[in-house]
């Protein structure tokens, strides 16, 4: 997830301010933990309050839901692999679940990195100043690639509904994988602008009198980082998030619809048509509710930058820091949920990965 810290003209967007302030190294043995508010400002939360917040949901919680998830997720990929892609929706899964692997792994290096007993080792790097880089940056493409997956299927399970006869000549498994690939090399290249502002390099650190792996800026990070903000924080965040909004709208109300039609069908007494579209329907039933969840887990950090956007004091550097980064590490904890939880939904609504985890986990027809 991006944070806000503000220059002097420009907003600027840090992912490891989400955590930590990195303006200042952090190897002694207090608790650096957050920027210290202004003495003219109150911050609601303080930098215990702050501390123990950190440790339960950024390094228990987030740590426990990341570890079952990445099991999940492999588990998804396994099955998905054992159904074959000759289905469009299977390769468009498929993709959703490597994405949420993927989130999910730089997540549990997130957990590590915010851990006190790692950070305050000895080490040849300072955890919470290379996270953003290694950690939080990956974290949020990925996190970013699984939104606009979600919003294909989503868009992809409309078309179904709304021209059931075209949707397979429409949506191929071949423009499918085109499509998921594309996703993925798109979200990659908008972060392009973000890591030409930061690098990680061996610096001699005076304070530990050894050479470190610390993470540096160039001249251009400002304006890089504000142009990374605007377009992924903001533009591609809204984006996705109204467009898989009106897409499960459209899927309940077309549901609902279908079905009376189908209940009032077979009322007539025309047993040809009890059938229709029942297989279809479960699928759409699957897919809203996997949109359902997204976008439950998706808002608050969609509502948080907006509200950046137009509150100057929310930010790491604001009047309340401490409760900025207590917000953001929920947004952490309920992207970290959203990525790790589709296999109940498909457990629950999918017989047929039902039948293929059953033989393949569990060695049962």
């Amino acid at each position: 997830m991006i944070a806000m810290s503000q220059t002097s003209h420009l907003p600027r967007m840090s992912f490891s301010n989400l955590w930590v302030n990195n303006s200042t190294d952090s190897r002694d043995d207090s608790l650096p933990i957050t920027t210290s508010p202004s003495p003219s400002h109150y911050d609601i939360v303080s930098d215990e309050q702050w501390y123990i917040v950190q440790v339960v949901n950024g390094v228990v919680l987030c740590g426990l839901v990341s570890l079952f998830g990445v099991a999940s997720n492999i588990i998804n990929i396994v099955v998905f692999v054992r159904q074959g892609f000759q289905d469009s929706m299977n390769i468009s899964l498929m993709g959703l679940a490597l994405s949420d692997l993927c989130s999910l792994v730089t997540m549990i290096w997130i957990s590590i990195c915010v851990n006190p007993l790692f950070y305050l080792s000895k080490l040849p790097f300072e955890p919470r100043d290379i996270m953003h880089l290694t950690g939080a940056m990956p974290h949020y493409l990925f996190v970013k690639i699984a939104t606009f997956i979600t919003a294909f299927i989503t868009f992809e399970r409309c078309l179904c509904i709304a021209a059931p006869l075209k949707v397979k000549t429409i949506i191929t498994p071949v423009r499918t994988k085109i499509i998921i690939i594309s996703i993925y090399i798109t979200m990659s290249i908008l972060l392009i602008p973000f890591c030409l502002g930061s690098r990680l390099e061996w610096v001699f650190d005076f304070t530990v009198n050894a050479t470190v792996l610390k993470t540096t800026y160039t001249a251009e990070r400002e304006l890089l980082e504000a142009i990374t903000y605007l377009t992924q924080g903001v533009f591609t965040t809204t984006l996705s998030f109204v467009f898989v909004i009106c897409c499960t709208i459209v899927l309940v109300v077309k549901l609902n619809s279908k079905t009376k039609w189908r209940q009032a069908t077979v009322a007539k007494g025309d047993r040809a048509a009890e059938g229709v579209g029942v297989k279809d329907q479960k699928v759409v039933k699957m897919v809203t509710f996997i949109a359902v969840i997204f976008i439950v887990c998706s808002l608050p950090p969609t509502i948080l930058f907006f509200y950046m956007l137009f509150d100057t004091n929310f930010r790491i550097d604001g009047a309340y820091p401490n409760l900025y980064l207590v917000i953001w590490s929920s947004s952490y904890l309920a992207e970290t949920v959203n990525s790790s939880v589709n296999i109940f939904v498909y457990l629950k609504m999918s017989s047929k990965y039902r039948a293929v985890f059953m033989k393949t986990f569990l060695n049962k027809e």
